[in-house]
C-alpha cells in the first residue's frame, strides 16, 4: 500500500511534478537515527545494532580467551592419577602448585611446566559393580591416550587393572637395589600376552608421603602406566618423594 500513495489519480488536477506525487527517497540509517530522540533512539540502536554488537562481542571474547589460553598454557611435565583416594579440602597433593619444588629440583620452571593431578575418581574391582562402570571407562581411556604417568590406588583395584596390561614392568624403570629393598612389597601380575608374571607396582604401607597426602588411610600401590610419556621424571618422582631411604 505504501508504494501506491504517490501515484497520481486520473481525476487529479495537480501537475506531474507536484510534491504530492513525488516518491520519497529511502532514508539511510544515519538519517533515520537523527530523526529519533530519547527512548526511541535507544530502542532503535538496540533493535538495529544489538545483534551485530552481540556477535562482535562474542567474537572478541573468543579471540581473547584463545590468546590468554595460549599465553598462559603450560607444558605437562607429569600426570598423576590416584583412584579411590580420600578427598579433603585441605589436601595439598591435589594442587599442581604442591609439586613446584619437585619441578625446580629437576630443572623445570613451574611457570612453564606443571604436574596434573586427578584424584577424584572412584571405582570398584568388582566387575559386577555397574555404578563404577563409567569411572572405569574413564580410567581406561586415560591409560589408552597416554594421559597417566604415575598411578596410585588401593591394592584390589590396582591388581584388577594390572591384569589388562595397563602398567609397565617396573624392572625396566628402577635399579636392582630399589627392587631388592622393596622385594616383599612388589605386586606381580600375569601378562595376558605372555602368560608370565611380572612386577607392576610397589605396595606402600605406613608410607610417610602417602600419610601426608591423606589419600589412603593404610595401604596403597604405586606404579607406572604402560607407554607413559614422562618416564624419567615419573621414576624420579616415585624414587625421590615416595620411596623412603
Amino acid at each position: 500500500m505504501d508504494d501506491q500513495k504517490n501515484i497520481k489519480p486520473d481525476f487529479s488536477k495537480a501537475g506531474e511534478d507536484s510534491i504530492l506525487y513525488k516518491k520519497e527517497k529511502p532514508k539511510t540509517e544515519k538519517e533515520k537515527l537523527k530523526e529519533l530522540h530519547g527512548k526511541d533512539k535507544v530502542w532503535y540502536l538496540v533493535h538495529y545494532y544489538g545483534l551485530q554488537t552481540m556477535v562482535a562481542l562474542a567474537i572478541i571474547g573468543i579471540i581473547s580467551f584463545l590468546i590468554i589460553h595460549y599465553i598462559t598454557q603450560k607444558d605437562t611435565a607429569l600426570e598423576i592419577m590416584a583412584v579411590n583416594a580420600m578427598q579433603s579440602a585441605d589436601n595439598p597433593a591435589g594442587d599442581s602448585g604442591y609439586y613446584n619444588d619437585f619441578l625446580k629440583e629437576n630443572g623445570l620452571d613451574p611457570d612453564k611446566s606443571e604436574v596434573l593431578v586427578s584424584s577424584n575418581l572412584g571405582a570398584s574391582a568388582n566387575e559386577n559393580d555397574g555404578a563404577s562402570a563409567e569411572s572405569i571407562q574413564m580410567i581406561q581411556s586415560r591409560f589408552m591416550t597416554q594421559s597417566v604417568d604415575v598411578f596410585f590406588s588401593d591394592y584390589d583395584f590396582f591388581y584388577s587393572l594390572g591384569e589388562f596390561d595397563y602398567f609397565t614392568d617396573i624392572r625396566e624403570c628402577f635399579p636392582k637395589d630399589v627392587l631388592e629393598k622393596y622385594k616383599d612389597d612388589i605386586v606381580y601380575v600375569k601378562s595376558t600376552e605372555t602368560g608370565k608374571k611380572y612386577p607392576i607396582g610397589i605396595k606402600l604401607k605406613g608410607n610417610a608421603w602417602v600419610e601426608k597426602t591423606g589419600w589412603y588411610p593404610d595401604t596403597c600401590v604405586v606404579g607406572l602406566a604402560a607407554g607413559l610419556k614422562n618416564k624419567d621424571l615419573a621414576v624420579k618422582f616415585i624414587d625421590e618423594n615416595i620411596l623412603e631411604d
